[in-house]
């Protein structure tokens, strides 16, 4: 991965009622993230529904004892969120920890033992590899650099509403450039590759069923659910709905593939599973 794309990551939202571990965490991240911080579960869950997040850095016993009916219900209104605990270690929190796994925690920091900045990047990064980046990634295997880096800029920025110029300065190249090297390699122009970019992450969105269409629109600034729609029809000739239903990230990562001719042995591996009946030949 470039240090480019690692530097430009996406959102992480947090619930972390001690300063310090905030600090620890935004002194690891830096610009590479945006982090968003709540003070508490119910508005963890908001930001999570209502912003493009991927990753969520919480404290279990925020608020006191551990509280694992809220951890359940984040991970039942959005399974696609990748959960880290962040806590600090006593004995007597030994089975909770433990038990914090058995419910499907992506990852565990304990304070003053691996929260060091670099310790704890590389964490997070690790976290996020396993989602929605690893899936564009893979896809993009064998694509010149700066088309990779310009795809992975349009998923990961998304939420930011990039203009094709400033996509140019973060690739660090003229604005022409950029638009030689697309054409070149089958890709979009810059302003449709800012499209694709945020129709991948708004799918990966829809991948959970509990995100509404018009809250995907609005986590991602477009000006409505109708215009939200509307670019789903115009792109991928589908509704919201059926990107859901056709495989989310993935379905629209192969209309994009589809449309630069990529090669036939990476297109196979966004192919929709094979349905039974598809298995043993029935019509």
């Amino acid at each position: 991965m470039s240090r480019l794309i690692c530097d430009h990551m996406g959102v992480i939202a947090t619930l972390l009622p001690n300063t310090g571990h905030l600090n620890r965490l935004r002194t690891a991240i830096r610009d590479r993230h945006e982090v968003v911080a709540c003070t508490d579960w119910d508005g963890l869950l908001d930001v999570c529904e209502r912003q493009p997040v991927r990753v969520a850095v919480l404290d279990l016993f925020a608020g006191g004892a551990a509280n694992f009916e809220q951890v359940r219900q984040l991970k039942q209104r959005l399974p696609r969120l990748t959960l880290i605990l962040y806590v600090s270690f006593a004995m007597d929190r030994a089975h909770d920890l433990f038990d914090a796994g058995r419910q499907g925690m992506d990852g565990l920091v304990l304070a003053d033992h691996d929260d060091a900045p670099r310790a704890l990047l590389a964490l997070i990064e690790h976290a996020e590899s396993r989602s929605l980046g690893a899936l564009v990634r893979v896809a993009l295997d064998g694509v010149d650099a700066t088309t990779r880096d310009a795809v992975l800029l349009a998923v990961t920025r998304a939420h930011e509403r990039l203009a094709p110029d400033g996509l140019a300065r973060l690739l660090a190249l003229p604005r022409r450039t950029v638009s030689q090297r697309l054409s070149v390699a089958g890709f979009p122009p810059p302003q449709q590759l800012l499209a694709w970019g945020r129709l991948i992450v708004a799918a990966h969105l829809l991948e959970d069923q509990h995100r509404s269409a018009d809250r995907i629109a609005t986590a991602l600034d477009f000006p409505s659910g109708s215009a939200f729609r509307n670019t789903c029809q115009r792109y991928l000739g589908a509704t919201p709905g059926e990107i859901r239903q056709r495989g989310g990230a993935a379905f629209v990562i192969r209309a994009l593939l589809e449309q630069v001719k990529a090669p036939p042995a990476t297109l196979a591996m966004f192919e929709p599973a094979a349905t039974s009946g598809e298995m043993s030949g029935e019509a």
